[in-house]
């Protein structure tokens, strides 16, 4: 869509929009501009309805759009249920974006906070929840200390401590480089199924994929040598991706 290291707004307009999870959230229609200051305040995204008809308008903070790697989509990180039920308009009844009320309550939703710094609007993206998922996290942390210190004095008493001392030592090496090694390539594995997933021409569903430290490996059947080739060629552009071995077959298209 775009060669540039800019976005030109004949190319922004009409361009698809898909979230993380590599599914389609309609397409971008307008810009909505500040007409104080020059800048841009919403993205009017067009998705929903029946059969393509009577779709829904939805007016998105421009700080909640970000732009794809290959440039060819916007990228918008809200699961498609929640953009189904947040606030949109018909296209014969445009909202007035100058409403405070109004714009409050699409900050609100999307978790952005909009500020005025001198006579110019700012808008900060705002964490939601913070303190209950630290709450939630300080938990866990708590409940893991009492388990390991219960452990520990399991091991003392029927071991001595020095053979503890030295169970214990080696049980937190093996922990802390299997967690390492299982996170990172979990990791990449999600990040190169993504990938794959946002290319309509690659039937992602039909491809496993294993990664083990920066190698993956793609497995699986595919109609055509140009699809296995893609499907390559999109693993190794993931960042922290150097090797790619690839044992897909092509076994021709259904017929």
């Amino acid at each position: 869509m775009q060669t540039s290291n800019v976005w030109l707004a004949s190319t922004l307009v009409n361009a698809p929009v898909r979230n993380t999870a590599g599914e389609g959230l309609g397409k971008i229609e307008d810009v909505v501009i500040d007409p104080l200051t020059g800048n841009a305040q919403y993205a009017i995204l067009s998705f929903g309805g029946v059969l393509g008809m009577n779709k829904k308008l939805f007016a998105i903070p421009w700080s909640s759009l970000n732009t794809s790697r290959a440039r060819d989509y916007v990228l918008l990180d809200i699961p498609k249920d929640s953009l189904q039920r947040a606030p949109g308009f018909e296209r014969g009844a445009w909202p007035d974006m100058a409403d405070p009320e109004w714009r409050r309550r699409i900050d609100d939703y999307y978790g952005t906070d909009r500020r005025v710094v001198g006579n110019r609007p700012v808008v900060v993206e705002r964490r939601r929840s913070a303190g209950r998922a630290f709450s939630v996290l300080a938990g866990i942390l708590l409940l893991c200390l009492v388990l390991a210190v219960a452990g520990i004095a399991y091991l003392v008493s029927t071991r001595g401590w020095d053979q503890a001392r030295e169970d214990i030592k080696s049980s937190l090496h093996g922990v802390a480089y299997a967690a390492k090694e299982t996170s990172q390539g979990a990791a990449l594995t999600s990040k190169v199924k993504t990938a794959l997933a946002l290319s309509k021409q690659i039937p992602s569903e039909k491809i496993n994929v294993d990664s083990e430290h920066d190698v993956v490996t793609l497995r699986g059947e595919v109609s055509s040598e140009e699809i296995r080739n893609l499907a390559e060629t999109r693993a190794r552009d993931v960042p922290g991706v150097s090797e790619v071995h690839n044992h897909l077959y092509v076994v021709g298209a259904a017929r």
